[in-house]
Parts: C-alpha cells; structure tokens; sequence
C-alpha cells in the first residue's frame, strides 16, 4: 500500500495550494482549419432534456447514450429517478427507458459492440438488462450474491440492519457497472456495508455467469448526515458516504474509491488487510485496483487531511485520477470549498493531489484525458455553501477547464451558462470531438423550500471541440 502523506496546515492547506496556483485564463472552443477546403465540421449537438439532469454520457460508435435523473426532494433521494435516453445517429434520441415499477435504474456501461448494460436496483435487490445499441430490450436477468450475507464486518454487526440486502439501508445508488470488453464489473456496497467488485461474463439473451467476486473493502459502521432544513443537495454530498466510483481499463483493471469520512473504514480496512497505514487518515479516500482476474494489485490512501468527497475516479493510461471537492478552510463567506484531482500512478507507487480553486466554491464532477497531453475537468463553480451546515446556494456557474496530465496550473475555458444553478457532470470523447452533459437552472439546497415546482433542471448535451493550449 502507499500513502500519499502531507503535513497539515491550520487554513488553506498551504502546502497543497503552492502546487496548484490555477490561471483563470478564459478560452473558446478550439478547432482549426486548414490549407484548401477541408470539409465542413459535423452539425452540432445540442439536445435539451427539460426538466430533467443529464448526468452521465458515453460514446456509442456514431451515437450516445445518455443518461437523465429527475431531481428529488431530500427525503426521496435514496431511490433515483433516472432515464435512458440512446441516440444512434448523435443528434437525436428515441423515447427515454425507464425503470419497471418499484424498481430504479443506477448506471449503464456500453461495450465495445455497441450493446448497453443497464444496472437497476430496489431497496435491497439487482437486476441487469442487456440492451441493442438502439436501446432494444435483449434480456434481462437477476442478479444474485450468496456470498455477500457473510462478508466481513469489522465492528459491532448489531448496526447492520439486513446482511441479506445487496445494497446499503440508506440508498439505492450504491452500485456502478464499467464495462470490460463485452464482460461487464459491477461494483456494490451491501447491506453489511462491505464494498464488493464482480466480473460477470454476458452469457447472451441478457444471462450473466460470474467469472469471479472479490471483496474490496470489509462491512463498517458508516454514519449519516442530514438537513435540519432544506430542500435539496445539490451535490449528493448528504448519502456520498455510502456510494462508490468505478472504472475499468483497456487492459482490465478495475479501480474503485470510497470516502473515509464518517466512516470506520480506516480502521476496519486496516485491521482486515492487515494494513495499518489506512488507519491513519481521518478525511479522504481509498482508492484500490485489481487486475483483469480480480487479484487485488493494492489501496492507495488519499489523504486529503479536510473534509471532501470523491465524485469521479478515471483511469488514464497508467494513471488512476480522483477528483471531487474538499472543505480546505471553514470561512465565514461560504467560500471554502474547493476542487480536488489526485494523480496516482498504476502501481500505487508515489502520486500527488492538486487543490483547484477557480471562483469561490468548486466542485470537480468528471475528469477525462484528452490525448494531447491535458485533463478537461468538468463540474461547477461560483458557489457558496454555509459554513456551518449543507445548504448550497442557487448561484453556481458551469466548469469546464483543463490541466496538464502531469500536473501544473489550470486553464479555464469558456462554458455557456444558463439561470440559477449550472452543473457539467459528464464528458465522454466523441466523433473527434467532445461530449458534454450537464444543466442549467437548476436549484440550491432552499430554492423549493416554499414552491415544489422550483425543484427542477434543465439538463443539456453538447458537443464541442478542445479548448487550445
């Protein structure tokens, strides 16, 4: 195991900030020509998804699928109301798939043919779909863990509410599919909390075999924050505690990450792994890796000594990238959170994490490689968050910037940005270009406070081309 260790510092993490001065240089959107008449740039993308968030997107050959999630009151949020929408020709899409009664749809993974992976989830159940690439039902089956009533706790068992439960008690948003060629891992917290990583191999006609199962972190006590007023969380920062991020390789590898804070995962992954250098952080992140079998390659500690909260894990290349936000000072204005990208190397070995302050509050929603030597970095800006509670407010700008893959300052680039609370949640490489899902208008944590109708977005997918250097 290594650990990314750093002395802290008694208000703006000093040390992290003299590695990450960030240039607020504005940008617009790249493309060059060409000597002669080259040809004429695609149409572009621009789908509106009213009322609805777009909150993930990947590439499907000439097409995309997309995938949608109508906002929720705080007291639903633990069962997801989100959509799919499959384009086959990018410029349009068909009819958005839901999810059967009683059920949820979580995450969708696209293989390499082209068909579509869905995962969805009730209180305690799972279900894989296979899909055509035009979104077509192929079939579907249930998915089963005999083993996951017995996987280890480390504690007192008396907090766990059902061992026979695939997903945690607190939420449906506990599991993340990636796809591995045309196998897919599926990555859950369960009911005992532990966090657990499958290779299931597609078998045809929607029927999935289990090419191998691997604990990836042991059952703990996991604490729970709450609103004591309020609407909505405008980060799903308030159940980020119980949720994890995946990603899979070209060459296999699975990565998966989960918070440290208000847990016993420190302590408990240290005593199962017999790796006590875990114990130490208070706040930040596991990362670990295992190979195309499943063998665990190791857990890499970011410490990121405050507050945070992980929303992406990418690999890219052989660097592994975590990103979110991090509380690096409790200020009086609400202005002390700011984004976070860790760079660990593939065998865990060294590795740095840059604190990313670009206007007030940042927030880091999705990072990808972009071939040319930089990271685009999406997410959200311009807010404020009381500094003695959750509440976000209404006001946040949308995020879009790049940074060198080996570290360096930030360049912002241009991002149009709608009414009320703008987000860009997901970034996937496209037709030489680039996708990029997100909404605008959409609310802070009191905006529906008085007026349910206010608790809504306006989701987009855009395309658009790289920023240049």
């Amino acid at each position: 195991m290594h650990v990314i260790s750093r002395s802290p510092s008694t208000r703006r993490l000093a040390l992290l900030m003299a590695a990450t001065a960030v240039a607020l240089t504005a940008c617009g959107g790249g493309g060059g020509g060409g000597a002669g008449n080259p040809p004429p740039p695609p149409a572009p993308v621009a789908v509106a998804t009213p009322g609805v968030a777009a909150v993930k997107v990947r590439a499907n050959g000439s097409g995309w699928v997309l995938l949608t999630e109508k906002l929720r009151a705080l007291e639903n949020v633990t069962t997801p109301d989100r959509r799919l929408q499959v384009s086959t020709d990018g410029r349009s899409a068909g009819a958005p798939i839901t999810a059967p009664g009683g059920w949820s749809l979580i995450d969708v993974a696209v293989h390499p043919s082209g068909q579509i992976s869905v995962v969805l989830a009730t209180d305690k159940a799972l279900k894989l779909q296979r899909r055509g690439a035009d979104g077509a039902l192929i079939g579907e089956s249930d998915f089963t863990d005999p083993q996951a009533a017995t996987d280890p706790f480390v504690g007192d068992p008396i907090v766990i509410r059902d061992s026979q439960s695939l997903l945690p008690q607190a939420t449906r948003d506990a599991v993340r599919i990636a796809p591995l060629g045309e196998d897919l891992v599926l990555a859950v917290r369960t009911g005992r909390n532990a966090v657990v990583a499958h290779r299931l191999a597609h078998a045809g006609n929607g029927q999935f075999t289990r090419a191998w199962r691997r604990l990836v972190e042991p059952g703990v006590f996991i604490g729970g924050l709450g609103l004591t007023s309020g609407t909505f969380d405008p980060f799903n920062s308030l159940d980020n505690q119980w949720k994890l991020t995946l990603d899979v390789d070209a060459q296999g590898r699975s990565a998966i990450a989960v918070n440290l804070y208000l847990t016993e995962l420190g302590a408990g992954h240290a005593e199962h792994f017999q790796e006590p250098a875990a114990a130490l952080p208070q706040h930040g992140v596991l990362a670990t890796r295992l190979d195309a079998q499943g063998q665990r390659l190791g857990t890499t500690v970011l410490d990121t000594l405050q507050r945070s909260e992980v929303h992406v894990l990418r690999w890219a290349g052989d660097q592994l990238l975590v990103a979110g936000r991090v509380r690096t000072e409790l200020r009086a204005d609400g202005f002390g959170w700011d984004g976070w990208l860790a760079r660990v190397p593939a065998n865990g070995v060294g590795g740095s994490i840059q604190v990313l302050d670009f206007d007030r509050g940042d927030v880091i929603l999705d990072v990808a490689p972009t071939g040319d030597g930089r990271l685009m970095l999406a997410g959200a800006t311009g807010y404020w968050q009381n500094p003695s509670g959750g509440s976000i407010s209404e006001e946040a700008q949308p995020l879009l910037a790049f940074v060198p893959a080996t570290g360096g300052p930030a360049t912002r680039a241009t991002a149009l940005a709608g009414p009320r609370h703008n987000q860009l949640r997901s970034l996937s490489a496209w037709q030489g270009r680039w996708l990029v899902g997100g909404f605008d208008n959409g609310p802070g944590t009191h905006s529906a406070d008085a007026d349910p109708a206010k608790l809504t977005a306006d989701g987009h997918l855009r395309d658009r081309s790289l920023a240049p250097f």
